[in-house]
């Protein structure tokens, strides 16, 4: 079952006049299944995977697509290509804030998040903002910061992920590769080089419980049904 999360928000330090409301934040899914659904034709060329489980994270929002650094306020933001944005109103007009503390005072351990303005609406941020203790300050962006939607994926501490992988079909032997990995690393010790003897099509082989059809083979590739087992 997919699992919605909200991201925590590192709170801005405001008062006075110093106001913002958020709008939209980015999130984060888990996602857990296996590609492709049962009784889907579906064909691969050698080294593709036929069938793949998965466990991950779906992180989506707005990103930063090129970094920068501006000084504002008696200091400087930094941002980096990949940077998260979440959405808010600041003084009533769009924003653009970031998730992480990127504004750093001359004076040590003074570290607050940032926000951006695309004034236009083009893409672009072209103004940077921080918040003081009673008022924000701003400062141009020139050339402005492309900005986004955004998608990041991350494997899922301790899961296993697995895939078949066609490998070719000669002399009425077809020959499947399967691997697991754990998170986003190969077990040489969880892989394993299979064959099956098959003289006509269509024809049905299992690999443990997963009961694949292969509908035809050869040099331009594998058509193929998964009929069941997962």
């Amino acid at each position: 079952m997919k699992k919605l999360y909200r991201v925590a928000i590192a709170a801005l330090l405001l008062s006075g006049c110093a106001t913002m409301e958020v709008r939209e934040t980015t999130r984060t899914m888990e996602r857990i299944g296996h590609d492709p659904q049962l009784n889907i034709v579906s064909k691969v060329t050698a080294g593709e995977a036929l069938l793949s489980t998965f466990q991950y994270t779906s992180k989506t929002g707005y990103q930063i697509y090129d970094g920068r650094a501006v000084s504002i306020g008696g200091g400087r933001v930094a941002v980096i290509e990949g940077d998260f944005l979440y959405r808010a109103d600041i003084e009533g007009k769009p924003a653009y804030c970031t998730e992480r503390q990127v504004f750093n005072m001359l004076l040590p351990g003074m570290t607050r998040n940032a926000c951006f303005a695309d004034r236009n609406n083009d893409g672009l941020l072209d103004q940077v903002m921080v918040a003081s203790d009673l008022m924000w300050w701003h400062e141009d962006v020139n050339p402005g910061i492309k900005f986004g939607p955004g998608v990041e994926t991350a494997p899922i501490d301790r899961s296993i992920n697995s895939q078949l992988l066609y490998q070719g079909y000669s002399n009425h032997t077809l020959r499947i590769a399967y691997r697991e990995y754990a998170g986003d690393l190969a077990r040489p010790s969880f892989s394993q080089d299979l064959s099956f003897e098959i003289t006509s099509f269509p024809a049905e082989v299992t690999f443990r419980k997963i009961r694949i059809q292969i509908r035809s083979a050869g040099n331009q590739g594998l058509e193929y049904q998964i009929l069941g087992g997962y």
